[in-house]
């Protein structure tokens, strides 16, 4: 008869084995797409900070009063993310 040793040890031991082996998976996977691109090419991320700023209050989220001409022209010309969650 096999016994399985059901602990709160193993349980974590197992659940950080899986989750290390299905992030090197993914990691492995984005890096042969990414694989194709020259590897001195450094992205074009720009990283916006603003207290108080909800999505709304951008032009390119459809606001007229709030006038953002420039960042209007970034997200016409790159990418624009529609759903964020902050806890």
């Amino acid at each position: 008869m096999f016994i399985l040793n059901y602990s709160r040890r193993n349980f974590l031991k197992a659940l950080g084995l899986g989750v290390t082996t299905l992030a090197g998976q993914g990691c492995a996977s984005i890096s042969e797409l990414i694989g194709s691109r020259a590897s001195n090419d450094k992205p074009n991320i720009i990283f916006i900070l603003a207290d108080d700023l909800g999505w709304a209050e951008l032009g390119c989220y459809g606001n007229k009063f709030n006038e953002t001409p420039n960042l209007d022209k970034l997200s016409r010309e790159g990418m624009r993310f529609t759903d964020a969650y902050a806890a």
